[in-house]
């Protein structure tokens, strides 16, 4: 069984992750104050992390100033970080084919030797988990061989006509889109690996905590006691990558079997430097009423929907997937993970995998919460 903690600097991914950065108008600077307001914190080993992370920014503002009307629009601010936006379709951006490539110029090489038809059916799964917060079930992809399976799919999806016709443009003009975004990714790697002798620094510590941390124990386990997430493990075995750009992530990418049951890969987590020392997977925030009241009236904006009532409702007592939630309210899948991925940011959903499926259940606690503070308001 695998058991890998990686000391080593993925910079492919990184330099994804920094144009991410870059398109969603973030700051490091920014982060670090909400964690201290949040958290009631002073970081210690942290602030080395914020110092580098910061150069990083400050360096890439000025590498792409004249490029940010195309990054924006490749790499736009999501609410999630698994969340399929225009760069991901067009380099088809898939996690345990990332790991096979060293750099861009490996990955741009695995572009390019992609028949018609193999480009298609990735390009369709992308598509599908086109706008999700969570990619959709396996049983409910449908596979889309050739580009009129692709331009039909496009045109039923439920998003503005706009976009959907921009969808269209980055399939059709697929090697222009291709150059551009690859082009962006071979200027970020550069820009990062001037950074390589604090870069390594930074995932040499991140392999050194996590080693220490889970010599006595696993790590899907102790992310699900950490998180309150049920996280499942593959009997392969796990890589564990660091995530520098991105310091506050946690991503998992689980890769099946058609049976839905076989695991294929060992799992794959990459998860952000600043969890370490100073900032620990299941700290909770200092101050539990501060800003309550603003997420109460968001959820309750989210309970008016009635929708996402009706959801709420169905999977009060049970678990659903997303196509048994969609034939139940006469919606479409499309619609379903819409509203799912609203009520995922406000923690108002439960989520686990079970073999080829995705179930959702209620976060009865988080509800509970809601009404007890309006409660304590009102009555």
């Amino acid at each position: 069984m695998v058991r890998e903690i990686s000391g080593a600097v993925d910079y492919l991914t990184e330099s994804f992750s920094l144009l991410q950065h870059l398109g969603a108008g973030e700051h490091y600077r920014e982060l670090k104050e909400s964690l201290d307001k949040k958290y009631d914190m002073p970081f210690r080993g942290g602030i080395r992390k914020f110092e580098v992370l910061e150069q990083i920014e400050q360096s890439a503002e000025r590498t792409f100033m004249k490029d940010m009307d195309a990054i924006r629009f490749y790499f736009p601010k999501q609410q999630n970080e698994a969340q399929c936006h225009p760069g991901r379709l067009v380099l088809l951006w898939d996690a345990f084919e990332i790991r096979k490539a060293q750099d861009t110029a490996a990955y741009s090489a695995y572009l390019t030797k992609l028949s018609e038809q193999a480009y298609c059916e990735t390009f369709g799964k992308c598509l599908q988990n086109y706008g999700s917060a969570l990619a959709r079930d396996d049983a409910e992809l449908i596979r889309l061989e050739n580009p009129y399976d692709i331009i039909l799919y496009v045109m039923k999806m439920e998003f503005p006509d706009e976009e959907k016709w921009n969808i269209q443009k980055l399939f059709v003009d697929r090697a222009e889109h291709t150059g551009k975004v690859l082009g962006l990714l071979v200027r970020a790697e550069a820009l990062l690996r001037d950074f390589k002798e604090a870069l390594s620094e930074l995932a040499g510590a991140f392999c050194q905590y996590w080693t220490s941390l889970l010599a006595e124990r696993e790590l899907s386990a102790y992310i699900s006691e950490a998180t309150k997430i049920n996280v499942s493990a593959s009997p392969l075995g796990f890589h564990l990558q660091a995530s520098i750009v991105r310091p506050n992530l946690m991503m998992l990418n689980a890769e099946l079997a058609d049976d839905g049951v076989t695991y294929k890969e060992p799992d794959y987590y990459r998860i952000g430097i600043l969890f370490g020392e100073d900032f620990d997977m299941g700290m909770r925030p200092a101050h539990a009423q501060e800003g309550a009241e603003a997420d109460v009236l968001q959820v309750l904006k989210l309970l008016a929907d009635r929708s996402k009532f009706e959801i709420l409702s169905y999977i009060r007592d049970r678990a659903a997937y997303g196509s048994e939630l969609a034939r139940h309210l006469n919606l479409t899948t499309a619609t379903v993970s819409h509203h799912m991925n609203a009520l995922l940011s406000a923690r108002l959903v439960e989520v686990k995998r079970e073999e080829k499926r995705v179930y959702y259940t209620a976060n009865k606690k988080a509800l509970e919460e809601v009404l007890a503070y309006c409660r304590d308001m009102l009555v």
